[in-house]
């Protein structure tokens, strides 16, 4: 049975899924899960996000978000979300796009579209 969050329009999200790809940190989970009013739906989601990959920061992904990158960006006149730079260090840590609606990760002075990558994803770049 294939992943409830695939679509037969084989959207590159749905393509990651399908080939087994597709990671999560804890704070995104929290982040969407925290959209929903019922608990049922939480759940269903939840159950529905369990089989992706996992991974979350350690301490020199902090460092590195908190310190080495938002002052970076901050440098630049931005201030971004904790969240996002959390995302980002990850990203550049295990060399992975990040797919999102975020529209901090639509900001050309903190990503850029990936012409070699999926369709739709991004990788993180600090100018």
């Amino acid at each position: 049975m294939p992943h409830p969050l695939t679509s037969a329009s084989k959207r590159p999200d749905a393509c990651l899924l399908d080939d087994d790809r597709a990671a999560i940190t804890g704070m995104i989970l929290a982040e969407v899960l925290q959209g929903f009013r019922r608990d049922e739906q939480a759940d269903w989601v939840a159950s529905s996000l369990q089989g992706l990959h996992n991974i979350e920061p350690v301490w020199d992904d902090w460092r590195a978000a908190a310190a080495k990158l938002g002052r970076q960006i901050a440098a630049n006149g931005r201030r971004l979300p904790l969240t996002d730079l959390v995302i980002a260090t990850l990203a550049l840590r295990y060399d992975h796009a990040v797919l999102s609606t975020d529209q901090h990760f639509d900001s050309p002075k903190f990503l850029s579209k990936t012409p070699s990558g999926s369709p739709g994803s991004v990788n993180v770049m600090v100018s």
